[in-house]
């Protein structure tokens, strides 16, 4: 029977007695009371300890392990030490005390106890992991029941103590499968109790992802419904239900929901604007959703500090559904609380199935993170606040020429359909701004080895610009003449690069690697990329062959812009996490709406005007507009490295 206490019970303490040979009828009375033998002495520290007098036991212990001849029982002495010193309190000694029983008796009958023992002192010491392990062997080797069904409920604690809430209730449940009616019964009330009472919204989701139609995400779902309803959330309560709804229709929950689905609703309708998105808040997009929602959250929080809280009402739908269905449920969406807006949904492939939505609902839908260069071939209420790959490239190149006074570049970029397309952009952008590529070449991600495609771009360069010169030597003392030219016939020929810089995007990995090769090969001038450099990591691997090297992103978090690092400051004490590119677009697909709303904009074709006509729509970066791909025309943070760190040019 499983002990539903997060110490040792006295029943548990009482079988561990029983377990060495101590029944419970033994009393003070029936034993010696001066120089007792092991057998009585045993007797007595049983009953101190099932009489929780520790202290006693202790005593009585230490006096038979301190004599020069071990007891003959030194086995139990030594297991009951360790019992007596835990319930003393005394949990470093206790641990200390097992594990040398454990290691001098392998072959105990009471080696499965003091694991269990062991297992739940190391939990309550906080070290969860080596609990993990040691109870993990209790649950597997020990042929008593009882044992391992209580190894079995201590480790479920270990793994809620080691934050895998998930792995506990993955544990409980597959072994409730094996086990009795009255351990099951037990393992499902543990398993109720810890979603009900002790998960966190975080935890919650996990279990409603690995359990989205079966039992327990029943459980997570009306937990995570009581969490928003009492936070006065309509938003998140609305979406939860519905997600319910959807899973469990025959639920006993399921008319309760239905409920408050209904009081939910009319609080977002009463608000006098409703804003929708849509967005993965399941699936393996969950975490981009995640951020991208945050972002949205924390514009309408900010919006509500000056407009009030009635102002703009927030109705979200999970786009990760089948793609009638998804459109579908959207359309329906849009009819029902008739939002002035849309924030998504992230994927082209999404932008492209929904097509002529926006336009027949006549709601602006704002994407904040597919790349797409240009939304409006899908209709004229589409836009876009992602950074595109054309937008970056086009200001990369843009910046060195202008700044830097390049003209001449080289190619590396990954043999896949993204890196063709950068090299492609890259390409347009450097001949639109009157500069040229001298050599293009492609690589195999992952690849250890690109010494052709270096070689093939020196010999290029060098039939057009490149020299091979001797290599360049300090001042030095006036020596011989003859000497100086004897030398100077035998030094070796350098490689002179004729080009500026080289564009080489990709992985991190990637990056670092080739950026070694190319100074082996005497490729020496600056290194250009996307936003994919913004890791530390690259920094870490690429070491000297990457300085001087420059890259672009949406977001640098060590930016001084102020407005950017008060989005940066209230993302991290909102969310208890750093910002990503993701959330910041989003954040600026949120604003400049609600830009709209407060100079006026009352519906969809309002909104919509202001973003297709105002060239002062508010963004982190400074006023900006949607250029004619329906595209926002955002800053673009300009990143060099410098020794060792990343530092903002622009």
């Amino acid at each position: 029977m499983i002990i539903a206490t997060f110490s040792f019970s006295s029943t548990l303490l009482w079988f561990f007695l029983i377990s060495v040979g101590f029944w419970p009828g033994t009393t003070l009375a029936q034993l010696s009371p001066t120089q007792p033998t092991e057998e009585q002495a045993l007797a007595r520290i049983k009953t101190e300890l099932g009489q929780e007098h520790a202290g006693a036991a202790l005593r009585l212990i230490e006096r038979f392990l301190d004599q020069a001849e071990p007891p003959a029982f030194i086995e139990q002495f030594s297991f009951l030490h360790a019992v007596a010193l835990a319930a003393q309190g005394q949990d470093k000694q206790a641990i200390v005390t097992l594990e040398q029983f454990l290691e001098e008796y392998p072959g105990s009958p009471l080696v499965h106890d003091a694991r269990l023992r062991l297992g739940t002192l190391y939990t309550e010491s906080q070290q969860p992991d080596r609990a993990i392990s040691i109870l993990s062997r209790v649950l597997d080797l020990a042929p008593n029941e009882t044992i391992r069904a209580e190894a079995l409920y201590r480790l479920c604690l270990a793994y809620e103590a080691n934050g895998k809430s998930l792995l506990a209730i993955q544990t409980a449940l597959l072994h409730a499968e094996q086990s009795g009616e009255d351990t099951r019964r037990d393992l499902r009330d543990y398993v109720q109790s810890l979603i009900l009472q002790r998960m966190n919204e975080q935890a919650l989701g996990a279990v409603l992802d690995a359990f989205s139609s079966t039992y327990p995400g029943d459980l997570a779902l009306i937990r995570l419904i009581e969490l928003h309803t009492a936070r006065e959330d309509e938003t998140l309560a609305e979406r939860d239900i519905r997600v319910f709804l959807q899973h469990f229709p025959d639920h006993p929950y399921a008319r309760t929901a239905g409920a408050l689905l209904r009081t939910f609703i009319v609080k977002i309708k009463a608000h006098r604007h409703v804003i929708a998105a849509a967005l993965p808040f399941s699936g393996k997009m969950k975490p981009f959703g995640t951020e991208v929602f945050n972002g949205i959250r924390l514009a309408l929080e900010e919006e509500e500090v000056f407009g009030g809280a009635n102002a703009v009402g927030l109705v979200v739908k999970d786009s990760v559904l089948p793609s009638a269905q998804f459109r579908r449920e959207l359309s329906q969406l849009l009819d029902d609380f008739a939002p002035i807006a849309l924030i998504g949904p992230l994927l082209a492939r999404e932008v492209q199935l929904l097509a002529d939505t926006p336009d027949l609902a006549a709601v602006p839908f704002i994407t904040p993170t597919a790349t797409l260069a240009d939304v409006k071939q899908f209709g004229r209420y589409w836009f876009s606040t992602a950074m595109t790959p054309s937008l970056q490239i086009t200001r990369l190149v843009e910046y060195t020429m202008q700044h830097f006074g390049y003209t001449r570049f080289c190619i590396l970029a990954p043999q896949t359909t993204h890196g063709r397309h950068l090299h492609h952009i890259f390409q347009q952008a450097v001949v639109k701004n009157g500069g040229e590529v001298i050599a293009a070449e492609g690589y195999q991600p992952g690849t250890t080895d690109a010494s052709v495609q270096i070689t093939r771009i020196k010999d290029k360069d060098l039939s057009l610009y490149g020299e091979m010169l001797p290599p360049a030597t300090e001042d030095a003392p006036e020596n011989n003449p003859v000497e100086e030219e004897e030398e100077s016939e035998e030094a070796p020929l350098v490689y002179t690069p004729g080009f500026d810089a080289l564009f080489l995007p990709g992985h991190p990995t990637d990056v670092a690697f080739l950026a070694a090769q190319l100074a082996f090969f005497d490729v020496n001038v600056p290194l250009l990329g996307t936003n994919t450099w913004n890791h530390p990591n690259l920094l870490k691997w690429g070491r000297s062959s990457i300085e001087g090297g420059l890259f672009t992103d949406a977001l640098f978090l060590q930016t001084t812009d102020p407005d950017t690092r008060r989005f940066i400051t209230a993302y991290r004490e909102r969310f208890q996490a750093d910002p990503s590119m993701f959330a910041v677009q989003a954040y600026e697909a949120m604003h400049v709406v609600l830009d709209a709303v407060r100079r006026g904009a009352t519906t969809g074709p309002d909104v919509r005007m202001q973003l297709f006509v105002r060239h002062d729509l508010p963004t982190l970066g400074g006023l900006e507009k949607f250029d004619e791909g329906g595209i926002l025309t955002r800053k673009v943070y300009m990143i060099q490295i410098q020794n060792g760190r990343f530092i903002q040019l622009n």
